[in-house]
């Protein structure tokens, strides 16, 4: 117990919880400002919009570490001259602040702080085992006409690394995993229930993510997010991101094909084809329909994103981003 109470009472220590509590509102600001800059920026294209976001998420990931560094100084300071003090400070002279009430919660804050960061790194750790175990278990080559279409994509994309494509059991959407040796799995049910042209629309959109290296973004998107957890506007821009860089592969699947109809087709075939199954393990679908009917509106009439609200500045993405982390390692439809 002493040993923890040094830990925490020591300058580092002090200048990383003052940093983390000043970022309740630096996360304020910058949340504020994201949703009036995408909501002046409705009318701009997805790669502008994903752009502006990807850069106000690591503003909010620099701040509290600038906060830090400016603070560790002064925390040093202030623990030297400690030293020097005999006895306990006089009530008389004992502040009742909020800045000492503040100070008397760091250490706890701090904990919890600690933990929640354990808790959802164990969480990613445990993700990226299941990414790997999926690239082996239960993926088989897919026949050998889809390699031909796979690599006439790779061809028109310009996209120069080799990219497998598998045949998987392990999942229910066509995903693209990794970077340096990317793979795309389609499932079983998707090779059987969907037509040629809706299989090579999907199949553009995930070639889109592996071109503009999406996993490596959405690996520091994730870290990002178990820093910040404790804060709302960090997991609701986060969101932001990830459904504007969907809009961003649809767009240029859509450019690749000529035609936004197979794309938009070959999604809500695909939706219709989930819903078929038995069962289906994926708690928040709801919002997955939602946000995929959007994605078809927006093929078929594109138009100004609508403008996010405020109170899901303040509490949205929080539950749902929880619930779904394990996916964050992979792209789906």
């Amino acid at each position: 117990m002493t040993t923890l109470l040094q830990l925490v009472q020591a300058p580092w220590a002090q200048a990383l919880g003052w940093a983390l509590l000043h970022f309740l509102w630096q996360g304020l600001v910058l949340g504020l400002l994201a949703w009036v800059l995408l909501a002046l920026l409705r009318g701009a294209s997805a790669r502008t919009r994903y752009g502006v976001a990807c850069g106000l998420l690591l503003l909010m990931a620099a701040s509290p570490a600038a906060t830090f560094l400016h603070l560790l100084p002064a925390q040093r300071a202030a623990a030297a001259a400690d030293l020097a003090v005999i006895g306990p400070l006089p009530a008389a002279v004992a502040p009742a602040t909020l800045g000492f009430r503040l100070e008397r919660l760091l250490p706890w804050f701090l904990a919890g702080w600690a933990l929640g960061v354990g808790v959802l790194t164990l969480r990613f750790l445990g993700s990226w085992a299941w990414v790997q175990r999926l690239r082996h278990r239960g993926a088989e080559p897919v026949p050998g006409e889809w390699h031909l279409v796979l690599s006439r994509l790779c061809r028109e994309l310009r996209l120069a690394r080799t990219v497998r494509l598998l045949r998987s059991t392990l999942v229910e959407v066509p995903t693209a995993l990794g970077w340096l040796r990317p793979v795309i799995l389609l499932p079983a049910s998707a090779l059987a229930g969907l037509s040629p042209d809706f299989l090579e629309a999907i199949l553009a959109h995930e070639l889109a993510h592996i071109r503009r290296g999406d996993f490596v973004v959405n690996l520091l998107q994730t870290f990002a997010e178990a820093l910040l957890f404790f804060h709302p506007a960090a997991w609701w821009l986060s969101r932001q991101i990830r459904e504007t860089r969907e809009h961003c592969c649809d767009d240029a699947a859509a450019a690749l094909l000529g035609d936004p109809l197979p794309l938009a087709q070959g999604l809500a075939a695909l939706a219709a084809l989930r819903r078929s199954l038995p069962c289906d393990p994926d708690p928040a679908l709801a919002a997955a329909r939602g946000n995929l009917m959007h994605r078809i509106t927006r093929l078929f009439q594109p138009q100004p994103a609508p403008a996010p609200s405020l109170r899901g500045l303040a509490i949205s993405g929080c539950t749902d981003r929880l619930r779904r982390y394990v996916g964050g390692l992979e792209f789906g439809y």
